[in-house]
């Protein structure tokens, strides 16, 4: 994880009420120039300037689509926006790998079984179940990690 290192530029962009507005708003996704001037309630050319002024910070980039403008964060903008969701991967990936190891050792118990007076074998399906359950749960947790890595919050917080 690196540290977002903040100069002046950059605290300038950032002073202003309506800038910020932009970052929290092209945080849920890609927008026009007119999508924000309309949610926002200002003009266009008002957007512009202060659009204008997030890309020479490098905190907004654009891309033309079709005939028009997509304004989209940079990464440098997302992790302003959310310093701690790279700590978010690292619980999740830590959990998954739990969730992995218990349910592998429910699942070998269940195969080698347990040995009781007389020398039969006893398999207790719970513990069959349980593994299944607990390497479920592991690929879920997968799942959420890459969501969170790609940027794409799958539970809003």
């Amino acid at each position: 994880m690196e540290d977002v290192m903040l100069d002046r530029d950059d605290i300038a962009a950032l002073s202003s009420d309506v800038r910020v507005a932009i970052l929290k708003s092209l945080d849920s996704r890609p927008m026009t120039m007119s999508e924000l001037a309309d949610g926002l309630g200002l003009a266009r050319s008002t957007v512009h300037e202060h659009l204008s002024v997030l890309a020479d910070a490098e905190l907004v980039t654009h891309e033309n689509v079709r005939k028009w403008r997509d304004y989209t964060l940079t990464e440098k903008g997302r992790r302003i926006l959310h310093p701690g969701r790279d700590h978010r991967i690292i619980i999740i990936l830590g959990a998954s790998f739990a969730a992995m190891t218990a349910g592998l050792l429910c699942v070998t118990s269940y195969f080698r079984g347990f040995t009781i007076q007389g020398g039969s074998v006893v398999r207790e399906p719970l513990l069959l179940y349980a593994g299944e359950a607990l390497l479920g749960v592991t690929l879920v947790l997968w799942y959420l990690a890459v969501r969170f890595r790609r940027g794409i919050p799958s539970i809003s917080a």
